[in-house]
């Protein structure tokens, strides 16, 4: 039998026009794609910054209620946009303090702070990400702003309130997207979207 030997076809690529087509299609897609990805990153960021305030607002309050003792959410260096530390009253010359101090802003001061082989500094969070803003505010003439105390049995002490607004980053400004963290004078701690008309500022 003889084979039948068919003449190979040269292969054919991409003309110049059908190029520019796909170089246009992919331009369209990025162009619609790139803002809807910053806008998920940036809801991402502000949920990832909320929950992370709260679980330590939480994590203060049941330490203060297990302990016995008053346990503090203190900003780092009086600077809430530099994080913040979970604090346990010391036992300073066989006396409890009133007011947790920091043992420092950094993070191994906070690892290094010791009493009795339990930890006084239990988490440490460094500062906010992405050009994010956190402002605070107590309400009531003994709270001061650097720091959320807990008293023993889970309330909110030397404040009435205690009111956080977490602002998203200056050239995304919008008080409609920015998060309300609130502590009220039970101890229960809740979050809003929305910071419009927020005692410590609306993020404008």
């Amino acid at each position: 039998m003889h084979s039948r030997h068919h003449p190979m076809r040269p292969s054919r690529g991409f003309t110049l026009v059908e190029l520019i087509v796909a170089i246009a299609v992919v331009a369209i897609v990025a162009a619609i794609a790139i803002p809807s990805f910053r806008e998920i990153s940036l809801r991402m960021a502000t949920t990832t910054n909320t929950n992370d305030l709260v679980g330590a607002l939480n994590i203060a309050r049941a330490e203060a209620v297990k302990r016995g003792r008053a346990v503090g959410v203190v900003a780092n260096g009086g600077n809430w946009n530099d994080g913040w530390q979970i604090v346990v009253s010391k036992t300073v010359s066989g006396v409890l303090e009133p007011v947790p101090t920091s043992p420092g802003a950094t993070e191994a001061a906070c690892a290094g702070s010791i009493e009795d082989g339990m930890p006084m500094c239990t988490q440490h969070r460094g500062p906010l990400e992405n050009g994010f803003t956190l402002l605070a505010k107590a309400t009531g003439s003994a709270g001061s702003d650097g720091i959320v105390i807990f008293s023993p049995v889970g309330a909110l002490r030397d404040a009435t309130a205690f009111d956080f607004s977490l602002c998203l980053p200056a050239d995304r400004k919008d008080p409609l997207k920015s998060r309300r963290i609130r502590v009220a004078p039970s101890g229960v701690i809740d979050s809003i979207r929305n910071t419009t008309g927020a005692p410590v500022g609306s993020c404008n």
